[in-house]
């Protein structure tokens, strides 16, 4: 499958100290990839200068053919709307909708909201029945899978996800990182974990750790 993500030289820095230095990364379509690393090294950082939401100092990016240090505010919006997937540590799932409300928000987004669409991805994630539900009626469990349907109803090309089992029990975790990783391979998305856990990321194809240095791949 072709090469969706590409990093070359990626420096971030905030005032003076360096944050990424020099991170060269390449995901292919269908691949699962963790990044590795201790809190506080820049393992968020780097999804969001991924996301085009922080700038770069150094390098460049390039998302399926697209250098995103080239494109303005706009247009990044439009290619994270359109293309990317976020699965949260602390789930973000907006109370005040229902569970289908939550995971149909992409579609509406874009204008393209599709009710099937989005009954058959919270079926998908284990979630029938509970279309209507509240998130304050759900488990963390459950809002984690709420929030995995939500980042890949609308077939994203790069999914990122930030610590996703950051708040939950190990077996919670366990489920939830099986379903990301089938799910996501299933519709051909890259998806990068970001990670402290080693367990977390023994299922990814490939794996690196995130250092002061830079970034290398762990064997």
């Amino acid at each position: 499958m072709g090469r969706v993500l590409r990093l070359s030289a990626v420096g971030k820095r905030f005032g003076g100290r360096t944050v990424l230095n020099q991170i060269s990364l390449e995901v292919r379509a269908g691949e699962y990839v963790a990044i590795l690393g201790e809190s506080g090294i820049g393992k968020s950082t780097l999804l969001n200068v991924i996301a085009g939401l922080e700038p770069v100092d150094a390098g460049e990016i390039h998302f399926d053919g697209q250098e995103l240090t080239r494109l303005d505010d706009d247009a990044l919006t439009l290619l994270r709307r359109n293309h990317y997937g976020f699965v949260f540590q602390a789930f973000h799932v907006l109370p005040q909708l229902s569970v289908e409300q939550n995971v149909g928000l992409p579609l509406l987004l874009r204008g393209a909201l599709d009710a099937a669409r989005v009954r058959a991805m919270i079926a998908a994630v284990g979630l029938a029945g509970r279309e209507a539900s509240s998130p304050r009626e759900l488990s963390g469990g459950e809002l984690q899978r709420v929030a995995i349907a939500r980042a890949l109803v609308g077939a994203p090309k790069l999914v990122l996800a930030d610590e996703p089992t950051g708040n939950l029990d190990p077996e919670n975790a366990r489920q939830v990182l099986e379903l990301f990783r089938r799910r996501s391979k299933e519709q051909g998305a890259a998806a990068v974990l970001a990670t402290h856990s080693e367990q977390a990321a023994a299922a990814c194809d490939r794996r690196y750790r995130l250092t002061a240095e830079g970034i290398q791949p762990v064997s």
